[in-house]
């Protein structure tokens, strides 16, 4: 773990921070309590959200199989089961992203929905997928007019003020296990949270 961060507050007061170790581990750059992290799944919160929003405004039911608001996909779970991890599509987008670390566009994304599997049955036990987040994602998406991105902005973080939540890129590197070799493979600045043209930014 090259780095790690830690506050405590009350009442809206930092009481106490402090980082440990490198925002950087080749250039040994020491990481700071302002150091901006990757929160990876946590994005799925704010994915859920911008869901919620939705059907609060009554742009959508979590009845609405998949395909009333993205009719090209080749699967029609609800987005309420896609909510719960139920949907029982497969955990991934179609594709080795993990292995190559390159995402699908919101095209490849919508396009490759032939190629997922149905491992279970919709509705009938959990099954975590990254590719139903990321299909709610694209809905939140459409419903805003724009991109992931934008309504995160809008609907969310602006409103609650989180000026240090961005989709922009941070300062933070470090490496990853390539699976083909047992050598850690160096990884570019990673995203505060992933967006659209990313598709992960909303898993």
């Amino acid at each position: 773990m090259p780095s790690v961060s830690a506050a405590v507050f009350r009442d809206g007061e930092t009481l106490w921070e402090q980082a440990l170790g490198h925002a950087d581990a080749e250039a040994k750059r020491d990481a700071t309590p302002e150091t901006q992290y990757r929160i990876g799944s946590i994005t799925k919160t704010f994915t859920a959200v911008g869901i919620m929003q939705l059907r609060d405004a009554g742009a959508l039911s979590l009845d609405d199989p998949l395909t009333a608001h993205l009719p090209e996909s080749a699967h029609r779970p609800t987005i309420g089961r896609m909510l719960t991890h139920s949907s029982g599509l497969q955990r991934e987008p179609p594709g080795e992203i993990w292995e190559t670390m390159k995402a699908p566009s919101r095209e490849e994304l919508l396009s490759g929905t032939g190629d997922a599997e149905q491992v279970l049955p919709p509705g009938t036990w959990w099954h975590y997928s990254n590719l139903a987040f990321a299909l709610l994602g694209e809905v939140v998406a459409r419903a805003h007019g724009g991109t992931w991105e934008d309504a995160l902005r809008e609907r969310i973080l602006g409103p609650l003020g989180l000026g240090r939540t961005t989709p922009d890129e941070t300062s933070v590197s470090g490496s990853r296990l390539d699976p083909r070799s047992s050598l850690n493979v160096a990884v570019p600045s990673s995203l505060t949270m992933s967006c659209p043209a990313t598709v992960p930014d909303r898993w």
